[in-house]
């Protein structure tokens, strides 16, 4: 009872940060257009205000504390790269002016990624010696993908889709192994992606390194934190280097940790499978970063394209940690927050996207989820994976 209270109460406490991003996210977007005065404050302005001798009526505050004042176009700030623009779209006008055939694109784009990892996931399970059909593969990667978009916080979308394939073996664990190593690819790889990134702008003069310090030792951090956590996976000689397999011992876990041991070493000895995963892993990122890309491009958001290759990279291993369900909230603030120099309003917008299209593109799991068999609930998952450390079968 005691377990389920604090898991009820992580789960709320999730939530609630979640909320709290979000309204903070949305805070400093604006529905209407608007003018930032040379002193940083902003002005609302409506849709086709007339302006007359360089001056123009605004609006400021909101219900009814709103009022209205007249300012010189002269005194406010210049839209960044938009000449001497300076009015900025505000949301609706975002929205209105999205250039269709470029977010067409984009959107189509998402859905090559999800068929790339399920056959990189199939490539890793087949290393186990668990054999499933690629559209098997396909079918599961999409209800894994329903589960992480549209349900977080009940059940992982990797614990369900380890769930059912271990139906295909008596290995267990090998098959959570194969998907937990399958998640990890994809974040290292995410990492790599920015890194290299990151590198080519340095080399070509495409960036000062002043601005490029603080993506470079989140990444450094995050490959850092990968790299430790493949080596104690992967490394017999390092866990017993660092005595811990006389730790794993005391442990109720210690019959797992000898699986994973044996699984980690079919991984060891199958490395060019493993080198062929990797590579099909870049080609998904650099696919679904191209496609936000392609969606920022058709909100006429005003960043070089290598911006996104480093950034995105970056928010989403941010985002990977469980701080609120599905990172709702957390990735939306990280965009603004990496997307600093541009008007948050556009960013929100890309954000958006990013978020709702890949619930889009999950939609075919929720078919999978319904058509197919009974999923039992979290606690009977684990128990049947041999997950369930308290009450271990």
């Amino acid at each position: 009872m005691k377990k389920k209270l604090r898991k009820s109460l992580l789960t709320a406490l999730k939530i609630i940060i979640a909320f709290a991003l979000l309204a903070w996210v949305f805070s400093g977007v604006y529905w209407n257009d608007y003018l930032v005065t040379k002193d940083g404050k902003s002005y609302s302005v409506q849709p086709g205000e007339p302006v007359s001798d360089g001056m123009i009526t605004v609006s400021h505050g909101v219900l009814w504390w709103r009022a209205e004042t007249t300012i010189a176009l002269a005194d406010c700030r210049k839209v960044p790269g938009g000449g001497d623009q300076r009015i900025r779209k505000g949301f609706l006008s975002v929205l209105k002016d999205i250039r269709w055939p470029l977010l067409t694109l984009g959107w189509a784009g998402f859905v090559v990624p999800v068929l790339i990892i399920a056959v990189r996931w199939r490539m890793l399970l087949r290393v186990q010696d668990i054999h499933i059909s690629t559209w098997e593969a396909v079918r599961l990667t999409f209800l894994g993908y329903f589960f992480n978009s549209v349900v977080p916080g009940t059940v992982g979308g990797d614990l369900v889709k380890a769930y059912y394939v271990s139906r295909h073996t008596h290995r267990k664990i090998a098959a959570v192994l194969a998907t937990f190593v399958d998640r990890v690819l994809g974040l290292a790889e995410l990492a790599i992606l920015a890194g290299v990134m990151c590198g080519a702008v340095l080399l070509f003069g495409l960036a000062a390194f002043s601005t490029m310090q603080t993506p470079l030792i989140a990444l450094g951090a995050a490959l850092l934190l990968t790299a430790v956590v493949l080596t104690l996976l992967l490394s017999k000689r390092c866990r017993r280097v660092l005595r811990l397999q006389r730790l794993y011992g005391k442990l109720p876990i210690a019959r797992h940790v000898e699986e994973i041991g044996r699984a980690a070493a079919i991984f060891r000895e199958n490395f060019p499978v493993m080198l062929r995963a990797v590579m099909i892993t870049f080609l998904a990122h650099i696919f679904w970063v191209g496609s936000i890309a392609l969606i920022g491009a058709s909100l006429s958001l005003n960043v070089p394209w290598y911006t996104y290759f480093v950034y995105v990279p970056l928010i989403y291993i941010i985002g990977a940690v469980p701080l609120t369900p599905g990172g709702v909230g957390l990735v939306e603030k990280l965009f603004v927050v990496f997307f600093a120099p541009v008007n948050p309003t556009l960013v929100l917008a890309l954000a958006l996207f990013a978020r709702l299209i890949p619930v889009f593109w999950s939609l075919p799991g929720a078919w999978v989820a319904v058509t197919g068999p009974r999923l039992p609930r979290t606690d009977a998952m684990k128990a049947e994976l041999g997950l369930d450390v308290e009450n271990p079968a």
